[in-house]
């Protein structure tokens, strides 16, 4: 650390000076890493393979290029007699002129590595062994690095709020997954752009579908087609690779019955921790909202109309679409009993929790938050509200001729809808305590 920090302390000084100029300091810079880079990534030598002597007792010299401890030979056309080479000064005793050739082969490949760090990309001994025999520096672009480069620009989306965290996050997820795909089954680091194959997204799909379910992977390979889509628009590669076709299994969601809402709400828990989860649950139920707006929830969301009626107004998270929810009986004392400051926690811990509580309140189905929001439209279509109404209860996204169908109905319409449905509920003694 110490040669570092006196180097650190040479470019401070440097840069306040007017007679050093910017590009000496940059270039002293790049140096400077090539020679830590040097230390770390990669390492070439020669040697003679004795195990190759022919007949005339002359042996192949080789060059060895290690990287992060994996190793190649490659070959240089010349072989000597073994006796000549001196593995410690890596010469040939009395052939200036091959040893000038040995010492131009290693300027190169460490050329090669200099252009690498240039770019940013990752030095593998893949890349480093393309370019060297291919010569061209457009081929060494990788897999991982476009999807690094692509996930910046969604980080940036991210900062404009045109798409939120979640999105980020799940290609972060997905690269995890593909990095060590890449790793333990094709025993790289990473893969050229011009070497992905269709073979490689259809072995990528089986990988995936060891560790998810059918849709999750689906939705991932999602992911990567757009990551693909992204390379040939920047022109990366000339064909997207992706050819194969997945289709999401469909999972019909069975909604909870008034019974069982009421078998849940009117259960005697104990256990706070579990009461608590029952009216998150509960709640979810009475408001459609899914768990990450659930989670955001906030006193900004909530509002009074000049009638005197109580709303849930709130973008959702996933859609950036308006939920506008007029509040029922139980969805607002539930809100009154937590001063409308609702529990916070994790959503693992949530489904965990609700395991626990259809086990105590003996509901077969599993509990999950989007049960609750599918049980919460059920009720709304089941009690007589259309399909344009509870569309805009959920915040869902849609369609441009859809959405102007939602302008048209007024926030008095819409509550008077919800009203009839809690009146219902009402005289069937849902609300009952």
């Amino acid at each position: 650390m110490s040669l570092w920090r006196s180097f650190a302390t040479s470019i401070i000084i440097a840069s306040k000076s007017a007679t050093v100029p910017v590009c000496k300091i940059a270039t002293v810079i790049l140096l400077f890493n090539l020679l830590i880079f040097k230390q770390i990534e990669m390492k070439v030598n020669f040697v003679v393979r004795r195990t190759k002597k022919n007949s005339d007792g002359y042996v192949p010299i080789e060059m060895t290029i290690c990287v992060k401890g994996k190793r190649q030979y490659v070959s240089t056309g010349r072989s000597i007699m073994p006796s000549k080479f001196s593995p410690k000064t890596q010469t040939v005793k009395g052939d200036k002129e091959l040893n000038e050739f040995l010492k131009a082969m290693k300027a190169r490949v460490y050329s090669i590595e200099t252009m690498l760090l240039s770019k940013g990309i990752n030095v593998s001994i893949d890349i480093v062994l393309d370019v060297l025999r291919n010569g061209e520096e457009e081929k060494t672009v990788t897999f991982l690095q476009v999807f690094d480069i692509h996930m910046e620009n969604i980080s940036k989306k991210v900062k404009q709020k045109l798409v939120t965290d979640t999105t980020l996050s799940k290609y972060k997820v997905t690269k995890g997954y593909i990095e060590r795909y890449i790793k333990t089954e094709l025993k790289k680091d990473d893969i050229l752009m011009k070497d992905l194959s269709p073979a490689f997204v259809e072995n990528l799909f089986i990988y995936l579908l060891k560790y998810m379910t059918n849709n999750t992977a689906v939705q991932k390979m999602k992911q990567v087609k757009s990551i693909l889509r992204f390379a040939v628009d920047e022109g990366y590669i000339k064909v997207s690779p992706f050819k194969i076709v997945l289709k999401k299994e469909k999972k019909e969601v069975v909604p909870l019955t008034i019974e069982e809402i009421n078998i849940i709400r009117k259960k005697t828990i104990d256990i706070p921790r579990l009461s608590k989860i029952r009216d998150l649950f509960i709640f979810e139920c009475f408001s459609g909202l899914a768990f990450s707006d659930l989670a955001s929830l906030n006193e900004k969301d909530f509002h009074i109309d000049e009638s005197g009626n109580k709303w849930i107004i709130k973008k959702r998270h996933k859609t950036n679409v308006v939920a506008t929810i007029p509040l029922l009986p139980v969805a607002l004392e539930i809100l009154e009993k937590y001063n409308f400051k609702l529990p916070c926690l994790t959503n693992v811990k949530y489904n965990a929790y609700l395991k626990e509580l259809a086990d105590i309140c003996n509901i077969k189905k599993k509990l999950h938050s989007h049960l609750a929001r599918h049980t919460w439209a059920t009720i709304l279509l089941n009690n007589g509200m259309d399909m344009v109404s509870v569309s805009r209860c959920l915040g869902h996204a849609n369609s441009k001729i859809t959405e102007s169908t939602y302008a048209k109905v007024l926030p008095d319409e819409l509550f008077e809808k919800v009203k009839i449905v809690g009146d219902t509920l009402k005289k069937n003694g849902v609300f009952d305590k």
